[in-house]
């Protein structure tokens, strides 16, 4: 009884402090932290971290690589050969020797040739450019299997595949025309998974046999976009539309959906943490959101910066953090959440079931009433509870 009832102290006693924090007059501290970029740089675009939990971004208007290091707090900044032309790194994927892959976008209206793929490696400070023998102009790009790049092209409504080591390039026309491929994920049997918005649908290709299989969202117009797989193969995605979160099981066909708390947040990236939560972001919410689907519930993180609009995240899941770009332009910031402050339930032994009491359904906000009422309701049967324990001691005595 003794551990159950210091698990009971700890929860009540956390309950409490945001109640008693307010009533002093003192602002709660947000789990959100921000770093302002360089002047040197545009807001942040896309985000990817490397072996050493170092943060690299593109950058939304310019022709810079950049990476943040959150053990020195320091910018290192890497800009594009000046004969690449006025192009600028897009979408980028990170390989396990730590080299950097990126599309490209223009930022120029000079600029015709987008069929274009970039490497950055750290360890000579160097860009390599490759020309795609493919008449296409890929957006994003993920690492499979072996090494292998994996691309789509929209205008062409092709999936592509290129060996990082012989450039040679494969491409694999999606069956259903004009569907917008996007949401480019790898699931861990090396499948590869994508959102198709113009058609309302979730598509899987299997490089092992070369087919594809394309899944019908039940609600219509989901505009369906960025995509997660979990470590039970389940694949969730935004829907930006219908501001839900959808899952779909593969192996039932079968899909779930779960409606965003805030309204009209045009939810805009997800990824799986370690525990099964799914964390995605608010573009017009200006929220770090998270779901727990074992409990269906929903709490959501407000960003500090007023209308920073949250573009695109990565997981640090060794350090426990959540890594965000701001796409304002008058932003130019990058945010961090760290999981470890944002108060949520643990997973293991009895505090999942204390934490049942005070968790958050709503807006991921404590409940100023509720939760503050919750813990006084716990330290009370607790401290009753060590009375009579005394009495009834000192009475056998």
């Amino acid at each position: 009884m003794g551990t159950f009832r210091f698990l009971i102290v700890l929860i009540a006693f956390q309950s409490l402090v945001p109640a008693l924090v307010r009533a002093a007059g003192v602002e709660a501290l947000s789990p959100i932290t921000e770093y302002p970029l360089p002047e040197s740089l545009s807001s942040p675009y896309a985000i990817e971290l490397d072996a050493s939990s170092r943060v690299w971004f593109t950058e939304k208007v310019g022709q810079h690589l950049a990476m943040f290091d959150p053990k020195d707090e320091q910018f290192r900044v890497h800009k594009l050969p000046e004969s690449w032309g006025k192009v600028g790194p897009a979408q980028l994927a990170i390989t396990d020797a730590g080299e950097i892959w990126f599309t490209i976008h223009r930022w120029a209206e000079d600029a015709a040739q987008t069929n274009v793929l970039g490497k950055f490696s750290p360890s000579t400070n160097s860009f390599t450019r490759y020309e795609i023998s493919l008449d296409a102009s890929p957006q994003e790009i993920v690492i499979g299997e072996q090494g292998m790049l994996w691309l789509v092209a929209a205008d062409r409504n092709q999936l592509l595949k290129v060996d990082a080591g012989t450039g040679k390039v494969v491409s694999y026309q999606i069956p259903t025309p004009d569907s917008n491929p996007q949401g480019l994920t790898i699931d861990h049997k090396g499948d590869v998974w994508f959102s198709e918005p113009n058609v309302n649908k979730i598509g899987r290709f299997s490089p092992n046999d070369g087919y594809f299989k394309e899944f019908d969202i039940p609600t219509a117009f989901a505009n369906p976009g960025s995509m997660a797989v979990d470590v039970e193969g389940k694949v969730w995605f935004v829907e930006r539309s219908s501001n839900r979160l959808g899952v779909l099981y593969p192996d039932l066909n079968r899909f779930d959906e779960a409606l965003i708390p805030t309204l009209n947040a045009l939810p805009h990236a997800i990824d799986a943490d370690g525990q099964g939560r799914l964390w995605f972001l608010e573009y017009r919410g200006n929220k770090v959101g998270v779901f727990d689907p074992q409990s269906a519930t929903f709490n959501e993180f407000d960003i500090p910066r007023y209308n920073s609009f949250p573009g695109e995240m990565v997981i640090d899941h060794e350090q426990n953090l959540i890594w965000f770009t701001e796409s304002n332009a008058e932003s130019s910031q990058l945010g961090v959440l760290s999981i470890g402050l944002a108060g949520l339930p643990s997973k293991s032994g009895q505090m999942d079931d204390i934490a049942e009491a005070t968790k958050t359904v709503s807006n991921g906000v404590a409940n100023d009433y509720l939760v503050p009422v919750v813990g006084l309701v716990l330290l009370t049967i607790l401290l009753g509870t060590g009375v009579w324990a005394t009495t009834r001691s000192g009475e056998v005595g």
